[in-house]
């Protein structure tokens, strides 16, 4: 029975024995098995570092303790981590799952890198985003060091092991004081593009026995025990003891009554030892990897890499050590796959040492430009977006990924973009407009630089040609017709005249020193008001021909009935002397002429009626885009036709007034570059303009371009603001915008198609948050392009000699004569709207000069200068008037006119203009022949046109005016009466020209009111 009992044991023990090294087989089978397929199975996310913003600000405090501040942000990543660890059989029999993080270097750049497995990926983004917030992990392929030249020849690496036993802690930036990570980035900025390099931190969570075994170990150290020596001594005495025992029996040793004493160094190095072990511990492997064309050279690598991991070294406690890969290609291996051996359980670090090892390097411990930081931060973007609206872009954030839409409500609030050139602004504003255009809402969009709008010109879907209207200066053969003072309510006049004012101030005098002021402004006005009075429309080009032609402005002032613009003509300028006038047209004239010589924009600004309706475009959801590419239509024209267009739109979203706020139809004004169309009173578009449904969207580089009225309107009443990188001026501002999520180095290095928005919800502002916009939506299509413009051209415009035409007729003086086109005309054009009489007969030419004929007429005193058709003449003793000199010279291509031989000049809205024949002048006789040379004559009246200085006159300087003298029948006094607020006659003395003699003017009765027109 006992020998039974014995052979059972044995067979137990020799089964038990088997069966433990069957269970160690099979395990170890298993493990690596499962080691190449966790290999397979690792998600590799590369780490986009926070960015500068994110540092830590030093200000006054000690760097030292900044130092600690940033690098213990990484306990919180390794804590988290550790929670990973997995309880249970199959946990023992595989091992736990472990993480990666690497630092590479390849192609001349560095990079941080974790691998982790597919299941975990959600936990280690957490980790590391708990732990740096604006930190971002994008999953990417796999990156490859090696170099094909050298292969596994040119390819060096080992492992860093600990000199001492895992319970030994080694110095941490607590005890450094300094991030290590700048030594490791410096020893990988040496790299060259065929060089790779890496740094693979292989981690997974310990066993809790390690904690105890740990303790165990420290108390053992505080006691004195832990030595080699008391291990041998201790193995020593119980031998001893053993053979003593055959001679007699052992005795009770007694116990010591204190522990030994300890020294003081070994008393720290128990008390790091026990400090270590009350953090979150990992089981380690580090691999060290070089790579280069040559082997030489990826052994100097890895010895600069080897060198960076002396910092850790803590003399009496721990350290790394290197030891080199025994078969290169096996190693390769592991470092691709990741291999960790599932019984490694001797390098065992804590979170403080790990995050000594391995954290994100703020930009003082950045040596080197390899290493790039997230330009901007990403921040989430609001829950509550609505499902409908515009679509503006996408919020990416931790990787996920969430429309951006607009509500209609939302967009009346209107949209600013601001950002530096080439950063995506114009794509942004074609993809709303592309958006508008498919949804079939109206939209008209001003482009100065004219890209975008042929683009949205080439994707016009087919349903919606028919609303396209396309307006280009730069195709001059069918311009359409752009009337600055075309109205449709009286009321909007003074709005109209207003805003050209504005125009002007922002076109000639931005910085308002008195370039225009208001003495322009006055005369500019009231010369608005006489031309917008006539029925039949007036242009801006208009306005100084009722200065320098006095016909044209008699033709005016008969449909004026308002008294403080005929005030002006009659009074103020009447009693202005030629000289003060003079000195004024010019500067007055001078700021037309860019358009009025200008033929395409004359051709656009000078038609009376425009091509198209804004509010009919507005209402019926039409498309309006404007092309006014600064290369083809010129700066100066660009900023002009693109304030009028501001301007119109105001005006016709204002006229909604006539119509209930719910029948309004929402429409989208597009403006790129709008600091140069916007006018001070660009402020009440922006606080008005959403009760009448025109939604702006507006755009520019900076906000310095605008004025600080413009400015304040824009941050006070625009609900969704959009910033792309910025300038340094521009990010000091904005910061207050977007604070306190953004700074101002966010700001400025906002990467291009990216973003920083704060918007509206349903009226209530959001926090700002990041967002990428969209690429391009559509495809153009360059033939329907131009199929389109030729479609608008041919709707809405006119052949340009019919415009022409049409203008020329128009600016002629009423009733002039073209038979002369090449005759010079020097004076004033008052006569040339005057008719012949048909008893008045014309004088034959006699061949002489315009100089002889003009000093024949001056001795014989034949002159009749007329007076102002705007003023009341003085009753003065028969005498001569001088004849003024004029106060420019007329185009040599001027129109000469033929004169009338009899005015008369009464009307219910100003006094009776007369001229009369001086008493003791000779009438001449119906029969006696005129110069055909001199029957233009074109002396300026007083009250229009100021008198220059007296000049010496040459042939080509002398006024081609000839004396016009009316019959001494008198004119039929059943005219209008003189109304009753008509200025009293008063006499006024006429400066006198330096080659014309004295004459004067004489009234006689006031019933004879004729006019000398000869």
């Amino acid at each position: 029975m006992p020998i039974f009992l014995v052979v059972v044991v044995i067979l137990l023990i020799i089964t038990l024995c088997i069966g433990f090294i069957a269970y160690s087989h099979t395990k170890k089978v298993f493990r690596e098995q499962k080691n190449f397929e966790r290999g397979l199975k690792m998600v590799p996310l590369l780490i986009h570092l926070p960015p500068q913003s994110s540092d830590t600000d030093i200000g006054a405090r000690d760097e030292r303790d900044v130092t600690d501040e940033t690098i213990s942000k990484a306990q919180t990543m390794y804590n988290i981590i550790s929670s990973t660890v997995q309880k249970g059989f199959k946990s023992k029999f595989y091992g736990q799952r472990h993480f990666s993080f690497e630092i590479v270097g390849v192609k001349g750049f560095v990079y941080f890198y974790a691998a982790v497995p597919v299941a975990m990926v959600e936990v280690v983004q957490q980790a590391v985003t708990s732990a740096y917030p604006t930190a971002r992990l994008e999953e990417v392929a796999e990156h490859n060091i090696f170099s094909p030249v050298g292969k596994s020849t040119g390819t060096m690496g080992g492992e860093m092991t600990l000199k001492e036993d895992a319970s030994y802690p080694i110095a941490t930036f607590q005890e450094l004081k300094r991030s290590t990570m700048r030594s490791v980035l410096n020893a990988l900025s040496t790299l060259e593009k065929e060089d790779g390099a890496g740094i693979q931190i292989l981690l997974r969570p310990a066993d809790a026995v390690w904690r105890k075994n740990a303790l165990a170990k420290a108390d053992k150290k505080r006691k004195g025990e832990d030595s080699k020596k008391n291990k041998s001594a201790v193995a020593g005495g119980w031998f001893k003891d053993l053979v003593w025992a055959l001679v007699k029996p052992p005795e009770e040793r007694e116990k010591k009554s204190e522990d030994k004493q300890i020294s003081g160094a070994n008393s720290q190095i128990v008390d790091a030892m026990e400090e270590k072990a009350k953090h979150a511990a990992y089981e380690v492997q580090i691999r060290l990897i070089a790579s280069s064309n040559v082997s030489q050279r990826a052994q100097s690598i890895l010895n600069s890499l080897k060198a960076t991991f002396a910092l850790y070294d803590s003399p009496g406690r721990n350290g790394f050590k290197f030891t080199p890969a025994k078969d290169i290609d096996s190693f390769i291996t592991a470092y691709i796959l990741r291999f960790f051996p599932p019984e490694n359980n001797k390098m065992v670090l804590n979170a403080v040492e790990m995050s000594t090892l391995f954290h994100f390097p703020s930009q003082d411990s950045i040596p080197t430009t390899q290493l790039e930081r997230q330009a901007s931060k990403q921040v989430d973007g609001p829950r509550n977006i609505p499902d409908d609206g515009l679509l503006l872009g996408y919020n990416v954030f931790r990787g996920s990924k969430k429309k951006i839409n607009l509500d209609i409500n939302d967009r009346r609030r209107h949209l600013y973009l601001v950002g530096q050139t080439g950063t995506g602004k114009s794509t942004f504003l074609e993809n709303m407009a592309l958006q508008d255009m498919i949804n079939g809402d109206g939209f008209a969009f001003i482009d100065p630089h004219g890209d975008v709008a042929e683009k949205l010109l080439s994707m016009v879907p087919k349903e919606r040609t028919e609303d396209v209207v396309y307006f280009c200066p730069a195709d001059m053969e069918y311009p359409l017709g752009l009337n600055l003072f075309e109205f449709d309510d009286a009321d909007q006049q003074d709005f109209l005249i207003q805003e050209a004012i504005n125009m002007l101030y922002k076109l000639y005098d931005p910085q308002h020193q008195g370039i225009i002021g208001p003495r322009y402004e006055h005369w500019f006005r009231m010369a608005s008001r006489t031309i917008m009075a006539d029925p039949a429309g007036a242009t801006f080009i208009d306005i100084p021909k009722v200065f320098t032609d006095d016909v044209y402005a008699k033709d005016k002032l008969k449909h004026v009935k308002d008294q403080v613009v005929l005030d002006f003509w009659n009074k103020e300028m009447a009693s202005t002397s030629d000289y003060h006038k003079s000195e004024v047209l010019g500067w007055f004239v001078s700021k037309f002429g860019a358009f009025m010589a200008n033929e395409m924009m004359r051709n656009i600004i000078g038609q009376t009626k425009s091509s198209f309706n804004l509010r009919e475009i507005m209402d019926n959801k039409k498309i309006l885009l404007v092309n006014l590419s600064k290369g083809r239509t010129g700066e100066l024209n660009s900023k002009l036709l693109g304030m009028i267009f501001v301007m119109k739109f105001q005006a016709a979203a204002m006229s909604r007034a006539n119509i209930p706020e719910d029948e309004r139809t929402d429409f989208a004004l597009y403006v790129d570059e709008f600091q140069n169309f916007s006018t001070d009173s660009f402020a009440t578009i922006l606080s008005e303009a959403r009760k009448y449904r025109l939604n702006l969207i507006v755009a520019n580089q900076f906000t310095t371009q605008l004025t600080d009225e413009i400015r304040d309107a824009v941050f006070g009443n625009v609900g969704t603001i959009v910033s792309y990188r910025v300038g340094t001026a521009d990010a000091e501002f904005l910061a207050k915008q977007f604070a306190p999520v953004f700074d101002i180095d966010d700001l400025q290095r906002i990467p291009n198609y990216n973003t920083i928005v704060r918007t509206l919800i349903d009226g209530i502002p959001t926090q700002p948050f990041s967002m990428a916009i969209l690429p391009p939506l559509g495809n153009p299509n360059k033939e329907l392009g131009d199929a389109l413009k030729q479609l608008s051209a041919a709707k809405h415009g006119k052949p340009r000699a019919v415009v022409e035409k049409e203008i020329f007729e128009r600016i002629s003086t009423p009733g002039g004569n073209t038979s002369e086109p090449n005759k010079p005309n020097f004076g004033r054009n008052f006569s040339a709207g005057a008719q012949t009489s048909p008893q008045q007969p014309q004088k034959p030419s006699t061949g002489s000069s315009f100089l002889d004929d003009w000093l024949t007429k001056k001795q014989t005193n034949s002159f009749k200068a007329p007076s102002s058709p705007f003023k009341n003449q003085p009753q003065t003793p028969p005498a001569t008037q001088s004849l003024s000199p004029p106060p420019q010279v007329a185009s040599p291509t001027q129109q000469p006119t033929t004169p009338q031989t009899q005015t008369q000049i009464a009307s219910t809205q100003t006094p009776p203009h007369t001229i009369t024949q001086a008493q003791n002048q000779p009438t001449p006789q119906p029969q006696q022949p005129q110069s055909q040379e001199t029957d233009t004559a074109q002396s300026p009246p007083q009250p229009l046109q100021p008198a220059q200085q007296p000049q010496a006159v040459s042939e080509a300087e002398t006024p081609q005016s000839a004396a016009i003298e009316a019959p001494s029948t008198p004119v039929d006094n059943s005219t209008e009466p003189i109304p009753a607020n008509a200025p009293e006659p008063s006499q006024e003395s006429i400066p006198k020209p330096q080659l014309a003699e004295d004459t004067h003017i004489s009234t006689s009765e006031p019933q004879d009111h004729t006019v000398d027109l000869r």
